[in-house]
């Protein structure tokens, strides 16, 4: 019991510093649509490529796809810092590298398997 609340009141922790980091970021913007799409953008097209991946790619395993989550909301993040693109195609980019990735993983995945 003694974990669960120490791990339940850091996770409290951290989720409102992110909370009013999201907050202090979001005051700063034109308006609340702006708001909305820009911070959307960052998150909605990962979230998008795990369920398509889920979907339709059921060769896929979870591990393969949690891994490929990171590694795609990470370039969506530094597309977004860089100005790669404009904030409404992060969706697409987001979404697409992950089943990208979680592809590309799932196959090295079994083929390290499978040779072992």
């Amino acid at each position: 019991d003694a974990r669960v609340v120490f791990v339940s009141r850091w996770g409290t922790f951290f989720w409102g510093l992110f909370c009013i980091l999201v907050a202090l970021f979001a005051c700063k913007l034109v308006n609340l649509i702006v708001a909305v799409n820009i911070l959307g953008s960052l998150f909605y097209g990962t979230i998008l490529g795990v369920f398509i991946v889920a979907f339709y790619l059921k060769m896929v395993n979870g591990t393969a796809v949690f891994y490929s989550a990171l590694i795609a909301e990470c370039f969506v993040i530094v597309a977004w810092i860089t100005d790669f693109s404009a904030f409404l195609w992060l969706n697409v980019i987001g979404c697409l590298l992950v089943v990208f990735f979680s592809l590309l993983i799932q196959i090295y995945l079994s083929f390290i398997f499978k040779n072992n």
